[in-house]
């Protein structure tokens, strides 16, 4: 089918259906935004991850009474482990003054801790953070030793909370993307049945199933584009005034960069576009085969 003709139909359709064409577009646009969102929280969660893997280190408490050669025995042993890179001994002072700094904003839990309360431990650095599990499973349970700590286990709950925030994002989009097919399944029903004169008289003069397919498939298409275009826009919103204007004087840690929201728009545009021609092109199934 000739290009000319082929926007000519597009045009018309879009005329005759564009209170509908309007409601896909939103719906779609909606759908597309809450896809994207939860792309991003995603791409926020491994940055979290990437970033605690460098800064979390596993803490080897040790008992009261531990002797200096049964210490330095353990201490050997730590630093001659392939998965540990540095081993650094801090005595029950030095982790009282961290466990003050930790807590500095919580006085009252400070002033009913001393150091006596404290044990003394190794701090490990690990050539693979992944590898903590396997050094716990090691050392728990070995003479001297209290407890062995992965820290990142006491990120467990935030790790937890990203991972909902992202369940609950790509659920709402799972719904809307009900509501936008069949929204995009009304759309070209009606206007195929509105055009059905014409794809009869297409019919006669030998057009094909794919020449008839055509402008419906490219409205929805466009749809789709357009819907995907606007969820775009509000990623990009997102970010500029929640991320780097909002959250971006926390400390804590980092926030993705424009390097995830491309990507998210990426597949976000690719997701509306392609869904919405392939609804249009299952829509007109039936209709082609009256």
């Amino acid at each position: 089918m000739r290009a000319g003709p082929l926007f000519g139909a597009l045009a018309t359709s879009l005329r005759r259906n564009l209170a509908m064409t309007c409601a896909v577009v939103v719906t779609v646009a909606i759908c597309l935004a809450l896809l994207g969102a939860g792309l991003l929280l995603r791409a926020q969660a491994r940055t979290v991850d990437r970033f605690l893997l460098d800064q979390i280190e596993v803490v080897v408490d040790l008992q009261d009474g531990l002797s200096d050669t049964d210490r330095r025995a353990l201490r050997d042993e730590l630093a001659a482990d392939p998965l540990v890179t540095k081993v650094s001994y801090e005595s029950k002072q030095q982790v009282y003054e961290r466990f003050r700094r930790d807590f500095r904003s919580s006085p009252d839990v400070v002033a009913g801790v001393s150091a006596d309360d404290l044990p003394a431990s190794f701090r490990l650095a690990l050539a693979d953070p992944r590898d903590a599990e396997e050094i716990v499973y090691t050392y728990t349970g070995r003479d001297g030793v209290e407890a062995v700590r992965d820290q990142r286990a006491l990120l467990g709950p935030l790790y937890r909370f990203l991972d909902g925030f992202t369940l609950g994002a790509f659920a709402l989009a799972a719904v809307q993307a009900v509501a936008s097919f069949v929204l995009i399944y009304t759309m070209i029903r009606i206007s195929a049945h509105a055009r059905r004169r014409e794809t009869a008289i297409m019919r006669l003069v030998g057009a094909t199933n794919a020449a008839i397919r055509a402008p419906f498939v490219l409205e929805s298409a466009l749809a789709g584009l357009v819907g995907g275009l606007l969820a775009v826009g509000t990623l990009v919103l997102a970010k500029v005034y929640l991320v780097d204007g909002r959250f971006a004087h926390q400390t804590m840690f980092p926030l993705f960069g424009w390097g995830a929201v491309w990507a998210a728009a990426v597949a976000v545009l690719a997701v509306g576009v392609t869904a919405a021609a392939g609804m249009a092109s299952v829509a007109l199934r039936r209709h082609l085969r009256v």
